[in-house]
C-alpha cells in the first residue's frame, strides 16, 4: 500500500455511517449494549477521531418509519455505497483492495448493510405492504426491557411508558405508509397485535412499579386503543392476492443476507435438493440398526415406514407430558449444555450467563412458531438471554396437542436447548460484550448480518451432537438436520415456484418426517418471511466452510478457541469473516457464485 490515501477516504464516509446507520434502529442500539448513539459527526482526518455530532437518546425510542425518515435512510445508504463502489479512479472513488485488514473486513461488513437496507426500502418495500413488520418491531422494543439488563430495572420500566405514549404516532405512521398486503399477512398482523395487548396489560401491568402504575394506565389505555385501530383498519388494506415475492427478489435477498454471491436460483434448489436426499438416506441407514433393536425381524418394506417405526418409539415414548413439562425439559437442558460446552471444549460459555427458558410471546408467535431465542445484548453488565419455546394454543385439538407434545419429544428438546439457548443464539450477545468498543459493536450488532446470526445456531448445535452426544439423541438430530433442509426447500420453492402450502405441509410430513400441526405452523412462518428458512440454511453452511478454512491456516485447531474467537470478531460477511477470523492468512474461495 502506497500512501494514506485509501484508509482515508474509507474513513471519512465509513466511521459516521457506523453511527448514523445506528441512529435509524433502537433495538440494534440497544442489543449493541448501548442506550444512545450520536448521529452527524465528521471523522478528522489529522486526529483519526469522529468529532461533532450530537447524542440520540434511544433508551425509549420507536424506530421512526416516515417517509421523510426513509428518505433519509436512503440518502444515508447511498452515500456510503456509491464512494464504496465508484472505481478507483472516480472522482470520491478509493482502491478498497489496498485497505488494511480491519478496514477492509470494515468496507465489506458497512456494504452489506447499507445494501440490505436499500433493498429492504426499495424492492422488499415492507414499510408498503408487511403490516406484522410494524407489531413485531413494537412488541420487541416493549418486551425486551422485560427481560433484558442493559440498563437498570427503573429506567427500563420508565422507557416503556415513554414507548406505549409513542405508540399511537408511530402505528399513525404505518396506517399511512401501508398500501397492500395479502390475506395472509393481513391475518398474522391482526393475530400479532391480539398478542399484543396481551403482553401490555398482562405481563408489562404485573411487572410495574407501584411508583409507575398511573402514568402506565394512561399510556396504555392510549396504546392499546392504537393498536385495536391499527389492527380494525387493516379490514380496509387492498388484497395483493399473493404472498409469493418471486425469484428475483428471493434471490437477491438470499444473496445480501447470506452475504456471498450464489448461483442461480434453480442450481441453488437443485443442490438443496440433493443435500436433501444424502440426508435423508444418512436418517436411514441409521434407522436400520434401531429399528431391528426395536422390532427385530425383517426392514419395513420402504424407508417412509422403517423412519416411522423408529419414531413411534423413540419420540412417542419420550415426549413431553404438557406445556409446563417441556419447559422444565428445557431448562434441564440448558443447563446440561453448558456443562457440556465447557467439559468438551466446544465453545467458552460464561459461568454467568443467565439463560431463562419462557413461553415465545404471543405477538411472536406467527413467526416463531416452535422455538426462539432472545438476548443477551453486548452490554457489559448484561449476561441475561430467553429461550422461547411456542406451545400448544389453548384452543388445540386432543390431536393437535398431541403432536406439539411428540414434536417436543425428550431429544428433539435438547437440541433446541442447544440451538436457541446455550450454545446457540445466547452465546452470540454474551461474547459479543467483549468486543473492543463501541464502535465495534454498533459496527457487528446493529442490523447484523442475518446469515451469520442465524446460521450459527445450526451449525454449533451440529457441532455439539457431532462432539457429545450418540445414540438417540444423535438419530433425531439426523431427523432435525432433514427438517431445517427441507425447510430452506420449501422457503425456495414457494416463493419462486408454484409450490402451494398444502404441498409444502406434505414434503414436510412425509419426506422430513414433521408432525402435521408443526409442519403448517412452519409453512406458515416462511409464508410470512420469505427467504428467512434459506438464510438459516445458507448461514449454516458458510459457518462450517468458514471452520474448514480456519483448521486449514491453524496448526493448532481447537473448537473453543475458533468458536470465542469467531462469535468476539462479529457478524460480517463470508469472505471477509474467514479473513477476520484467521488473522489474514487468505480469503475463502467461494465456487457457488453465478459467474462459476
Amino acid at each position: 500500500m502506497v500512501g494514506t490515501y485509501p484508509p482515508d477516504e474509507h474513513n471519512k464516509v465509513a466511521k459516521p455511517y457506523i453511527y448514523d446507520s445506528a441512529a435509524t434502529d433502537p433495538l440494534g442500539v440497544l442489543m449493541a449494549g448501548a442506550t444512545s448513539v450520536k448521529s452527524g459527526q465528521v471523522f478528522n482526518l489529522s486526529d483519526g477521531v469522529l468529532e461533532g455530532g450530537s447524542d440520540v437518546p434511544m433508551l425509549s425510542a420507536l424506530p421512526d418509519f416516515s417517509q421523510d425518515a426513509l428518505s433519509r435512510e436512503i440518502q444515508l445508504s447511498e452515500a456510503l455505497i456509491t464512494p464504496f463502489t465508484a472505481a478507483p479512479d472516480a472522482e470520491g472513488g478509493f482502491d478498497s483492495s489496498k485497505l488494511p485488514p480491519a478496514l477492509w473486513t470494515e468496507y465489506g461488513t458497512l456494504l452489506n448493510r447499507a445494501e440490505r437496507a436499500l433493498f429492504r426500502i426499495r424492492e422488499e418495500q415492507w414499510s408498503a405492504n408487511n403490516p406484522l413488520a410494524y407489531i413485531e418491531r413494537l412488541g420487541l422494543l416493549l418486551y425486551a426491557p422485560l427481560e433484558l439488563n442493559y440498563a437498570p430495572e427503573a429506567d427500563r420500566m420508565a422507557a416503556i411508558i415513554q414507548r406505549l405514549e409513542h405508540t399511537p404516532d408511530y402505528l399513525q405512521t404505518a396506517q399511512a405508509n401501508l398500501q397492500s398486503s395479502s390475506d395472509l399477512h393481513i391475518a398474522a398482523a391482526k393475530e400479532s397485535a391480539a398478542g399484543l395487548v396481551s403482553l401490555i396489560r398482562d405481563d408489562i401491568a404485573d411487572r410495574m412499579p407501584a411508583g409507575l402504575r398511573r402514568d402506565f394506565e394512561t399510556a396504555s389505555n392510549a396504546a392499546v386503543a392504537a393498536i385495536e385501530g391499527y389492527r380494525d383498519s387493516l379490514d380496509n388494506l387492498a388484497d395483493t392476492d399473493s404472498w409469493r415475492v418471486g425469484g428475483a427478489l428471493v434471490h437477491r435477498k438470499l444473496e445480501l443476507d447470506a452475504g456471498h454471491a450464489l448461483p442461480p436460483v434453480e442450481t441453488l434448489i437443485e443442490q438443496v435438493e440433493v443435500e436433501m436426499e444424502g440426508a435423508h438416506s444418512a436418517l436411514v441407514s441409521a434407522a436400520v440398526p434401531i429399528n431391528r433393536r426395536i422390532y427385530g425381524g425383517s426392514r419395513p418394506r420402504d424407508d417412509y415406514r422403517l423412519i416411522n417405526d423408529v419414531l413411534e418409539v423413540l419420540e412417542g415414548e419420550n415426549r413431553a407430558r404438557s406445556n409446563a413439562a417441556m419447559m422444565d425439559l428445557m431448562t434441564k437442558d440448558t443447563e446440561a449444555a453448558r456443562s457440556i460446552c465447557n467439559e468438551e471444549e466446544i465453545a467458552p460459555v460464561p459461568d454467568e450467563l443467565n439463560l431463562r427458558v419462557v413461553e415465545t410471546p404471543e405477538f411472536m408467535r406467527v413467526s416463531v412458531p416452535l422455538a426462539g431465542g432472545l438476548g443477551p445484548t453486548a452490554a457489559p453488565d448484561d449476561q441475561t438471554a430467553v429461550v422461547w419455546l411456542t406451545p400448544a394454543p389453548p384452543d388445540a385439538s386432543r390431536a393437535e396437542l398431541r403432536d406439539r407434545l411428540t414434536t417436543n419429544n425428550v431429544y428433539q428438546l435438547r437440541l433446541l436447548a442447544l440451538r436457541y439457548g446455550i450454545p446457540g443464539y445466547a452465546l452470540i450477545g454474551s461474547l459479543a460484550a467483549d468486543m473492543e468498543s463501541e464502535e465495534s459493536k454498533l459496527k457487528h450488532i446493529v442490523d447484523p448480518l442475518p446469515g451469520f446470526i442465524h446460521g450459527w445456531p445450526i451449525y454449533i448445535t451440529e457441532t455439539t451432537v457431532g462432539t457429545a452426544y450418540t445414540g438417540e439423541t444423535d438419530f433425531i438430530w439426523r431427523k432435525y438436520k432433514l427438517q431445517v433442509i427441507a425447510a430452506a426447500l420449501v422457503d425456495l420453492r414457494m416463493h419462486t415456484g408454484e409450490m402451494t402450502a398444502s404441498e409444502a405441509v406434505q414434503l414436510l410430513t412425509r419426506r422430513a418426517y414433521m408432525e402435521s400441526s408443526a409442519a403448517r405452523a412452519l409453512v406458515r412462518s416462511v409464508q410470512l418471511n420469505p427467504g428467512g428458512a434459506g438464510t438459516a440454511y445458507l448461514g449454516w453452511k458458510g459457518w462450517q466452510r468458514v471452520r474448514a478454512h480456519y483448521q486449514e491456516t491453524t496448526q493448532d485447531f481447537s473448537l473453543t478457541s475458533f468458536h470465542g474467537k469467531a462469535l468476539r470478531v462479529g457478524a460480517m460477511p463470508l469472505i471477509e469473516f474467514s479473513y477476520a477470523v484467521t488473522d489474514a492468512k487468505g480469503r475463502l474461495e467461494l465456487e457457488d457464485s453465478e459467474e462459476q
